[in-house]
C-alpha cells in the first residue's frame, strides 16, 4: 500500500493522522479547562493553561526546517519523522501516567501537557508536509476539508469522552482518560507504520526497499538552503499579505475559547460535561460538516470567497450573542452559539488550510506552509493569553461603552468582550484582497504561458 498510487490511501492515513491531533487539543485545552473553571480557576489561570497548551505549536517554526532538511529517504519523505513524533508523544503520555492526578498542580499539568505537545506539534508539522508531498492540487480543497473535520472528530472525543470519564473521579479520574488517549495514539500510529508514501520504500529500517522518488534523494540538505528559499517564498505582495491575515485571524477566537468556559461554568453554572458535551461532542456535527463543505465550495467557489464566509459568519455570530445577554439563561441560545461557531470556524480554518497549501511554492514548502500554520497558532495562543486581560479591562469604567451599560458588571465586562471577539476576528479580512494566487503563479511555473497559469489559478481566488 502506497500513498502515492492510491486517493484511498492518501485520505485514510491523512484524516487518521488529523484525528490523532484532534484528541490532545480536545482533551488538554477543552476537557481539561473546563473541568478546572467548574471547581473556580479563573479567566487568567484558565488562559496562562490554554496558552502553555497551545504554545508547542509556535514551536512548528522549528521543527519544519529540520524535516525538510534530514530524513531517511529509503523509508520516506515524512514517514520516519511521523514514525518518531508519535513514539515520543506515547512515552509523555506514560510519564503522565506515572505522575498521578495533576488536577491540583497547574504548573506541573501545564508542563506535562506542554511537553506532550511538543511532539505532537512536530507529528502536525510532519503531516502537513506529507499532505503537500502526496496530494495532487486537484484534491487540495475536499480533502482539507476531510482532514479538518477528522480533527474535529478527534477533538469531540478528546473534549467530552475524555470529561466523561474525568468526571468519574471514585472509579476513572484523569489518569484513565490519558490512557484511553495512549490506546487511541497507538491506533493511528499503525496507519503510518504500515502505508508508505511511495512502492518500493521501506517500512522500517531493516525492510528491504530504497528510496524512490524523481529527483535527488539525498537525506540532507543544507538548512541555509530551506531558509534562503523561505525568505524567497515571502518575498511577494500575496504570500507576505495572506502571513498578515494568519497571524491576526485567530485572536478574537481564542479570547472566546477561554471567556466561554467561565462565563458557562460559573455564572451560568453548567457543569463541565455539559459544557464539554455541547462543545465537544455536539460540535462536531456543525464543524465535520462545515469543513468539509468548505473543502468543496473552496475547490468551486474560490478560497478567499470561503474564508470570508467563514470568519466574517464568525464575526456575526459573536456580535449577535454580545447584544443578547437576556438570552444568556436560555440553554438553546448559549448551546446555539458554540455550535454554530464551531461550524463557521471550520469553514474558514478549511478554506485558510487549501490557500496555504495553493500559495506554498518554494523548494522548503514544508517549511514555507509550516510558517503559516505557527503564524495562525501564534494569533490563538495570543488570543487565550490575553482573554483574561481583556475582560478585566472592560470592568473598567473608561472602558464601558454606552451600548452595553446599565446592567451587571460581569455582564457588561463579558458583552464587551464578545464585541472585542467579533472586531478582531472581522479585521484581518481586510488583508485578503492582496493575496492573488495568480501572482504567486508566475514565480511558481516561470516557464508555463500566462493561459496555462490562468487555467492553474482557475477557482483558487
Amino acid at each position: 500500500m502506497a500513498m502515492a498510487d492510491s486517493l484511498r490511501q492518501r485520505i485514510i492515513t491523512l484524516c487518521a493522522l488529523y484525528a490523532a491531533q484532534g484528541v490532545p487539543g480536545g482533551f488538554m485545552a477543552q476537557a481539561v479547562v473546563s473541568y478546572l473553571t467548574e471547581r473556580g480557576i479563573n479567566d487568567e489561570q484558565a488562559g496562562d493553561l490554554s496558552a502553555i497548551i497551545l504554545l508547542p505549536w509556535t514551536f512548528k517554526l522549528i521543527w519544519a526546517p529540520l524535516i525538510d532538511s534530514a530524513t531517511i529517504r529509503s523509508m520516506g519523505r515524512r514517514r520516519p519523522w511521523i514514525i518518531g513524533a508519535e513514539l515520543m508523544m506515547a512515552v509523555t503520555l506514560l510519564g503522565l501516567l506515572m505522575m498521578g492526578d495533576l488536577t491540583q498542580d497547574l504548573r506541573m499539568l501545564g508542563f506535562m501537557f506542554f511537553l506532550h505537545n511538543c511532539f505532537a506539534s512536530l507529528q502536525d508539522v510532519c503531516t502537513d508536509a506529507l499532505a503537500i508531498d502526496v496530494l495532487p492540487h486537484a484534491e487540495q480543497g475536499s480533502a482539507n476539508g476531510l482532514m479538518w473535520g477528522s480533527k474535529l472528530a478527534g477533538k469531540g472525543f478528546g473534549a467530552f469522552v475524555m470529561a466523561w470519564v474525568m468526571s468519574q473521579s471514585d472509579v476513572w479520574g484523569l489518569q484513565a482518560a490519558v490512557m484511553l488517549q495512549f490506546v487511541f495514539l497507538m491506533l493511528v500510529m499503525l496507519f503510518p507504520l504500515l502505508i508508505l508514501e511511495r512502492q518500493g520504500e521501506k517500512r522500517f529500517p531493516w525492510s528491504k526497499g530504497a528510496a524512490v522518488e524523481t529527483g535527488p534523494v539525498s537525506s540532507t540538505r543544507n538548512p541555509l538552503q530551506v531558509v534562503k528559499e523561505l525568505l524567497r517564498g515571502f518575498s511577494l505582495p500575496a504570500t507576505l499579505s495572506f502571513a498578515l491575515f494568519g497571524v491576526t485571524k485567530l485572536i478574537g477566537s481564542g479570547v472566546n475559547e477561554v471567556v466561554t468556559k467561565t462565563l458557562y461554568t460559573q455564572p451560568l453554572e453548567w457543569n463541565a460535561v455539559d459544557f464539554s458535551k455541547v462543545d465537544g461532542l455536539y460540535g462536531i456535527v456543525p464543524g465535520v460538516f462545515g469543513a468539509v463543505a468548505g473543502g468543496y465550495l473552496a475547490n468551486r467557489f474560490g478560497r478567499r470567497k470561503i474564508i470570508i464566509f467563514g470568519f466574517g459568519g464568525y464575526s456575526l455570530v459573536a456580535l449577535v450573542f454580545a447584544a443578547c445577554p437576556h438570552l444568556w439563561n436560555e440553554r438553546w441560545f448559549t448551546a446555539g452559539f458554540l455550535l454554530v461557531t464551531q461550524g463557521f470556524v471550520a469553514v474558514g480554518s478549511v478554506g485558510f488550510l487549501s490557500m496555504a497549501m495553493r500559495i506554498t511554492w518554494t523548494k522548503s514548502a514544508a517549511t514555507m506552509f509550516t510558517v503559516y500554520m505557527t503564524l495562525s497558532n501564534i494569533g490563538h495562543v495570543v488570543g487565550n493569553k490575553f482573554a483574561g486581560t481583556v475582560r478585566e479591562l472592560y470592568k473598567e469604567p473608561v472602558f464601558n461603552l454606552a451600548f452595553f451599560q446599565n446592567q451587571a458588571e460581569w455582564i457588561t465586562a463579558y458583552q464587551q468582550t464578545f464585541a472585542f471577539v467579533a472586531i478582531a476576528s472581522l479585521l484581518p479580512l481586510l488583508f485578503l484582497p492582496l493575496v492573488d494566487p495568480m501572482g504567486v503563479d508566475v514565480f511558481k511555473y516561470p516557464r508555463v504561458e500566462e493561459t496555462d497559469v490562468s487555467e492553474l489559478a482557475e477557482g483558487a481566488t
